[in-house]
């Protein structure tokens, strides 16, 4: 069952909402926005004002154990002893 609302966009808006209509082919401007939010409205409601305490960074041994991560070192050995031919 379908409530009729009504919407005002400005210019700008409109002209995206346009824009996706015509890329995806929807009958119109109401179809557009109905299918934005079918497809990113929960994202929106659950991303909005993220804390990043809540996504913390994950330590690289999550991916791969200590042990296979080395301690990086530095080599030294290269010198210019081939001439260099343009």
């Amino acid at each position: 069952m379908s409530t009729i609302s009504r919407i005002v966009l400005d210019a700008e808006t409109r002209s995206v909402v346009d824009a996706i209509q015509a890329r995806t082919r929807t009958t119109s401007p109401s179809a557009a926005i109905a299918l934005m939010i079918g497809r990113y409205g929960r994202h929106l409601l659950e991303t909005w004002e993220l804390s990043a305490a809540r996504y913390p960074e994950p330590s690289p041994e999550q991916f791969q154990p200590a042990s296979a991560i080395a301690p990086a070192v530095a080599v030294n050995d290269f010198q210019f002893s081939d001439p260099i031919n343009f």
